[in-house]
């Protein structure tokens, strides 16, 4: 009876390991399957939007890649608009209207953003700006610009400014990211660390379709939101950001050793009210963001007084996208500076 006994166990036990490994093999098997339809589908429509929302503007080559820039107005100085992280060329639309009543307003997608080629899996503030540098010459843009620069674009704009001192007639930061910033994040190992393993998991969401499942920005009932839609579901803003997040210690040293903004060179920051459009309304929810406020603020504001002519101000009723909340408060400040450039060239 006991022999019997015994050789039961071994039996039931393999039954055991048998089931254990068909449910194995099974959420395997589903989980591989799932993700390879999803990325048949977005590769699917990534060529079906591509078709749908051709570039409205003209592609110019920087040397390993194309970039897409659409200007309107006419006038000087010319005004170029660095956008966000998720932003595109034809993002802002009421600000570069406006702005291109009183000058020449040129707005562009950096590399892996809207309509311009991907770019590397390591990106720096430094490759930004040379991309700039090299997109103004292929253009033709009469130099110095004023560049306007919302959230993540301010890292890119403030170097630029930095190199190409000759280049920039102004800055206005929008709610702006800056080097004081980046290096501090950078110094905090564990933002870091986070930030680095959410953006593999934001970059893969996207491979395979899934940030179009989720709707993070809720545009899929928003008839006319479908090219922002299709320019922002895709995996290649997420790739972009990711990059930049890899590219971020490198950028820090780019920073060091770059010269200093010059004192005379005009600067308007102008912070947000909230929070709010910081994060995808579907993430918003999940992250504590009220610290980084006051700290965001107060690199605005040391940043303004580090120019003979620097201007800081909130502006009321804003989130972090200005352009999109209180345009007229962007328009007003960009006019200004405008005209203070023209008083100066006058003299």
């Amino acid at each position: 009876m006991t022999t019997l006994m015994a050789g039961r166990r071994p039996v039931k036990a393999a039954r055991r390991w048998t089931r254990r490994r068909v449910i194995l093999f099974g959420l395997l098997f589903t989980l591989t399957g799932g993700s390879l339809v999803g990325w048949i589908y977005d590769q699917y429509a990534v060529r079906r939007d591509a078709r749908r929302f051709p570039p409205p503007g003209q592609m110019f080559d920087v040397g390993n890649r194309r970039l897409h820039l659409v200007c309107i107005g006419s006038g000087s100085p010319v005004v170029m608009i660095e956008p966000s992280g998720f932003s595109n060329s034809m993002s802002f639309g009421t600000v570069r209207t406006e702005l291109a009543r009183r000058s020449r307003v040129c707005s562009y997608d950096r590399m892996g953003i809207g309509w311009s080629d991907p770019g590397p899996s390591e990106i720096s503030a430094g490759m930004l700006a040379e991309d700039l540098r090299r997109l103004s010459d292929a253009a033709n843009l009469r130099s110095p610009v004023i560049v306007v620069a919302a959230s993540i674009g301010g890292v890119t704009a403030e170097l630029y400014a930095r190199r190409y001192p000759d280049r920039v007639a102004g800055l206005v930061f929008l709610d702006a990211a800056n080097s004081e910033l980046i290096s501090r994040r950078v110094g905090d190992i564990s933002d870091y660390l986070l930030a680095r393993a959410a953006c593999g998991a934001v970059r893969t969401a996207g491979a395979v379709g899934l940030v179009r499942l989720l709707d993070p920005w809720n545009l899929r009932d928003d008839a006319r939101a479908a090219r922002s839609a299709a320019l922002m579901y895709g995996a290649k803003p997420w790739a972009m950001l990711c990059a930049m997040v890899r590219g971020v210690r490198t950028t820090t040293h780019e920073f060091e050793e770059a010269a200093a903004l010059r004192h005379e060179l005009p600067i308007t920051a102008l912070s947000a009210e909230t929070r709010e459009a910081l994060l995808p309304p579907a993430l918003a929810g999940w992250f504590r963001l009220d610290g980084s406020l006051e700290a965001l603020r107060a690199s605005h504001q040391r940043l303004a007084r580090g120019s003979e002519r620097g201007v800081w101000r909130i502006v009321p009723g804003s989130d972090h996208l200005i352009a999109s909340s209180q345009p007229q408060a962007v328009v007003e400040a960009v006019v200004a500076m405008i005209n203070a450039s023209g008083r100066r060239a006058g003299r």
